[in-house]
């Protein structure tokens, strides 16, 4: 027991991924991870964690096969039902033992460039406690379809503080390779009673409030553009109540919970315009839903007004 002990906290980093029913792109994964994990000779250093949410294909028996054979270090979990994509999300961060956790999409793709300089940081730096990625959207083939969500360039940093939760906890909405220090973010989840889709931007601003921020833009997560419907939706209001519960379970201040409420619903207002082609009725349906969520601040409810002024001169700017 105790060399197993001394084993997972030598681990550095544990990749982990929640999967339902993608069988083939989860394989793929797999064998692109082992590719560059070999390469960069990171076997000692990170595992892999799938949890397997009771697929009705052939994931865990693929799975299984696979890690016969795999050099990776790979802990392969199965629901007896399907306990939805929160709680799958919950399962393999509570698995997570290693001193880091990367949260992975199945059909999402990191590259050696991008897992080498993440591992450069977090051996250089013991501070480090959030590293976000750039992402670029691509298409099965793998072919890269638009322009990646931030420009490339160099690595920035930013020091511990509110001012980094402000500057790069909303871009946590999307999980594939963001890095997160993983002692106390399971039991942080718990303690705040986060209950959304998008606990990554809690455990984001946990991070920022309490260890160093990189921004790793140079190499781009490969995003496979969805080819068949999601297993959720945007509801009515683009899951900005989501969003904003971790805005509100966060402990900061009244001020940088209106900021970074504002930020999001300014840098992501297609949450609200894709509405928009359902006519002006669903968009006004929608704007009323989003000025009045649930966790929303009541500074936001007052100022939205104004927001959708900017909303749409920015929209007829861009056009």
């Amino acid at each position: 027991m105790s060399s197993i002990v001394t084993h997972y906290r030598n681990m550095k980093l544990n990749i982990v991924i929640p999967t339902y029913n993608r069988a083939d792109f989860l394989i793929r994964n797999l064998e692109i991870l082992e590719e560059i994990i070999v390469r960069g000779k990171f076997t000692d250093e990170i595992s892999i964690i799938v949890s397997e949410n009771c697929s009705p294909d052939d994931t865990f028996k693929l799975v299984t096969a696979y890690k016969g054979h795999s050099q990776l270090q790979i802990e392969l979990f199965r629901q007896t039902e399907n306990i939805g994509l929160k709680a799958n999300v919950l399962f393999v961060l509570g698995k997570a033992k290693a001193e880091y956790v990367m949260f992975l999409g199945d059909d999402d793709y990191i590259s050696y460039e991008y897992l080498a300089a993440c591992m450069l940081i977090l051996r250089n730096d013991p501070e480090t406690s959030y590293i976000v990625p750039n992402y670029v959207p691509v298409s099965i083939e793998d072919k890269i379809v638009s322009d990646s969500r931030e420009p490339v360039g160099p690595v920035k940093m930013m020091a511990a503080g509110q001012k980094a939760i402000l500057k790069y906890a909303w871009k946590a909405h999307q999980m594939s390779g963001l890095i997160f220090k993983t002692q106390g973010l399971f039991d942080e989840y718990n303690k705040y009673k986060v209950d959304n889709l998008y606990p990554y931007v809690f455990f984001a601003g946990m991070c920022a409030l309490r260890g160093t921020t990189y921004q790793v833009s140079e190499f781009p997560v490969r995003v496979v553009q969805p080819i068949k419907k999601k297993d959720w939706g945007y509801g009515k209001d683009g899951l900005i109540n989501d969003l904003f519960d971790n805005y509100r379970k966060l402990p900061i201040s009244s001020g940088l919970r209106f900021k970074s409420e504002a930020s999001l619903m300014f840098t992501q207002y297609w949450r609200l315009t894709m509405y928009s082609v359902h006519g002006q009725k669903a968009f006004w349906k929608a704007a009323w839903n989003i000025a009045f969520a649930k966790n929303a601040s009541i500074w936001f409810t007052l100022f939205f007004p104004f927001m959708l002024v900017l909303i749409k001169l920015r929209r007829k700017f861009e056009a």
